[in-house]
């Protein structure tokens, strides 16, 4: 009798260990089987950029927290050539990766496309939309091209709303104008080639034809995203239109060229300047202190290493596709002086590397349900 009831007792206490380890919460153990993938990353411009540079730099950050082997390969500026020939030997060599993340240059994704799917290479784009041209080659992802497994962008349209909506209302503050009186506003786009900047235009139009007070386009003249070009630019829109209210900017180059030419000009009142600055940059946020830009949009730059996490999930049988689909649109955040102390204090010290990002992972967290790509969550 007291075997039976020993024996009785050593199978109720094995039924409850498995029963815990079946339907437990995910434990550190868990990450062990979580297989990490190889991913190039593809990107349009140098490391010393602005935007690039900390936009790779975030990657490399997440990709050693979940273990990924990620190559970087920056592309000559503009240059498609260059890009193709980067993509076309990274597919043609003995050790494809198992990911390719790459940015969808005009007019070469149709290309980009082919080259991939010959070689069974998955891929994701990343950071811009697609041409109307390009749109009608080759479609949606998991389409015509069941490879192409994702496309991400920063939701640049509304980024050019929203950026026009808080540097006019900065404005009527600042000239003390009424909500009958037209705000005069200038904008200083990027490269006419870059999606980004052909859709954060759009955005703008689409504020100021629909603003319920007043706003007039002064002018709007497209650069090539630099301070050269933008110095030259904001220095012919400052001779030719006068009183301007508002400066709308595409970047943080573009916007520190305006300050500088009205700087120099000594003469009219400085209007309120708007900038994207896609991370938070130094130089933007002191600006919102100095008060020298009113409002500036960033955050987007976290994109490649929320891509690292969904590719991982992916590459481990969890699909993405049933929580987010097949297109990721990374949201920017508005910063001005009446929360620029809160983000300041979630960026802290900008170091991300030797910080932990498993817990954006559906592999490493087996109980979360959705993603969630918030800067809050994502800097936790």
């Amino acid at each position: 009798m007291e075997e039976r009831i020993f024996t009785a007792r050593r199978l109720a206490a094995a039924l409850c260990a498995w029963a815990a380890m079946v339907f437990a919460p995910a434990s550190p153990g868990h990450a062990a089987q979580c297989k990490p993938p190889s991913v190039l990353m593809i990107l349009p411009d140098r490391p010393d950029n602005p935007f690039w540079g900390p936009y790779a730099d975030f990657a490399a950050s997440v990709a050693d927290s979940l273990g990924i082997p990620l190559t970087v390969e920056y592309t000559v500026e503009n240059d498609r050539f260059d890009y193709m020939e980067r993509l076309q030997r990274s597919l043609s060599g003995s050790e494809k990766p198992d990911y390719i993340a790459v940015f969808p240059y005009l007019g070469a994704v149709p290309l980009l496309m082919q080259e991939a799917s010959r070689s069974g290479t998955q891929i994701v784009t990343l950071n811009a939309d697609l041409g109307q041209g390009d749109r009608e080659a080759v479609g949606y992802p998991r389409e015509r091209y069941k490879n192409w497994i994702l496309q991400s962008l920063a939701d640049d349209e509304s980024a050019g709303f929203d950026l026009a909506r808080a540097v006019t209302d900065a404005a009527r503050a600042r000239f003390g104008l009424s909500e009958s009186e037209t705000v005069r506003l200038s904008a200083i786009g990027g490269n006419q080639l870059a999606a980004a900047s052909l859709l954060r235009r759009d955005g703008l139009v689409r504020f100021a034809g629909g603003a319920a007070a007043p706003v007039s386009i002064n002018q709007f003249v497209f650069t090539d995203w630099s301070y050269e070009r933008g110095s030259e630019v904001a220095a012919g829109l400052l001779r030719r239109y006068q009183p301007t209210h508002a400066v709308w900017t595409a970047s943080l180059p573009l916007g520190l060229a305006a300050v500088d030419a009205w700087t120099a000009a000594a003469g009219p009142a400085m209007p309120a300047i708007g900038v994207v600055s896609g991370p938070f940059d130094e130089r933007a946020l002191a600006g919102i202190d100095g008060g020298t830009f009113s409002v500036v949009l960033g955050g987007h730059f976290f994109e490649g290493g929320i891509l690292l996490v969904l590719l991982l999930d992916h590459f481990n049988g969890l699909d993405f596709v049933d929580d987010i689909g097949t297109g990721l649109r990374i949201p920017f955040e508005t910063v001005d002086k009446g929360n620029i102390a809160d983000v300041r204090a979630v960026l802290g010290d900008r170091v991300w590397r030797g910080r932990n990002f498993t817990h954006l992972s559906k592999c490493h967290d087996a109980a979360r349900r959705y993603y969630d790509f918030s800067m809050r969550t994502v800097l936790r």
